[in-house]
């Protein structure tokens, strides 16, 4: 039996208020779009009202990323970002239980045909994603039109896990990160996998490389993947526009370059430039600075 089973214990009454949770998930997802934005509009309010350090986070992080704005507008851009936190909140529903028909009709994608032609070449493709807020339904949109592999965090709670492992796999092929070999073995048999370099990973294999000209602690296990499974790099911008969602695939980039610095400095760059056209939608919420260079003081 899988791993991913859902067994006569989660009905037990501690799992009844996150069962409910699926269920309010689910009931918003058959809602029309326009509402369903605006009741993720109220959630991200919520959110921002009741925590504090998220919204020094988010906060600290817009400032040191955009210190060229004003008060005023850090203060506009901290709001927004907590309502698309909170738009974020129904994608993941919509992304779990929304209609193919629904969730089709709000998708346009452009690019397919760079990743075909990486394929015809027996190539894996190495898709570098940003953690923006529509990230799991433009997952599902991407990968009901190319299969399509993606790493993910697992979480805490054993039911939330085996549940969200579950409806990701109705679209996509979910691979915990702890579980590294899957995921280069689907690369190196030529298949395309979403990759999100954007989250600290911790001190180990990663460098110091600029983020909006911030020294960042980056991952910089890249090359090594690529050196594993001869796949090639292609970026992707995706965000929310007032007609649905738009994923843009770009061509493969000339990547790695050799030096580990200049490499992971190109995936920030790569990360940055989805930010910059949809700079709200994303996760601003995250410490992405919490660890520093030597001697240099904490942003939070």
């Amino acid at each position: 039996m899988s791993q991913y089973t859902i067994k006569p214990r989660h009905y037990h009454p501690r799992y009844w208020p996150l069962w409910a949770l699926f269920a309010v998930g689910w009931a918003v997802a058959q809602l029309p779009f326009s509402l369903q934005l605006r009741v993720g509009r109220a959630l991200g309010k919520l959110a921002q009202a009741v925590s504090k350090s998220r919204r020094h986070t988010t906060r600290r992080n817009i400032e040191v990323c955009f210190p060229g704005l004003t008060p005023e507008q850090h203060s506009q851009m901290v709001n927004d970002s907590f309502a698309e936190l909170g738009i974020g909140f129904i994608e993941i529903g919509l992304a779990y239980w929304g209609s193919k028909k629904k969730v089709d009709s709000l998708c346009h994608i452009s690019g397919l045909e760079n990743l075909e032609a990486v394929q015809q070449q027996g190539n894996g493709a190495i898709i570098i994603a940003a953690h923006m807020t529509s990230l799991e339904l433009c997952l599902r949109m991407f990968s009901e039109r190319v299969t399509c592999a993606a790493m993910y965090k697992p979480a805490h709670n054993e039911l939330f896990e085996i549940y969200s492992h579950l409806k990701r796999a109705q679209y996509t092929k979910p691979i915990p990160n702890k579980t590294m070999r899957p995921y280069l073995q689907w690369l190196r048999k030529g298949g395309a996998a979403f990759y999100l370099p954007d989250q600290h990973y911790g001190d180990v294999n990663s460098v110091f490389a600029p983020f909006f000209g911030i020294d960042t602690m980056t991952i910089a296990k890249t090359p090594e993947f690529i050196r594993l499974t001869k796949a090639k790099v292609l970026p992707v911008v995706f965000g929310r526009e007032a007609d649905g969602y738009h994923i843009q695939l770009q061509p493969a980039i000339d990547y790695p370059s050799g030096d580990v610095v200049t490499d992971a400095t190109t995936l920030n760059q790569l990360v940055e430039h989805n930010i910059l056209k949809y700079p709200s939608q994303y996760l601003w919420q995250h410490r992405r600075f919490k660890t520093r260079p030597p001697g240099m003081p904490s942003i939070y």
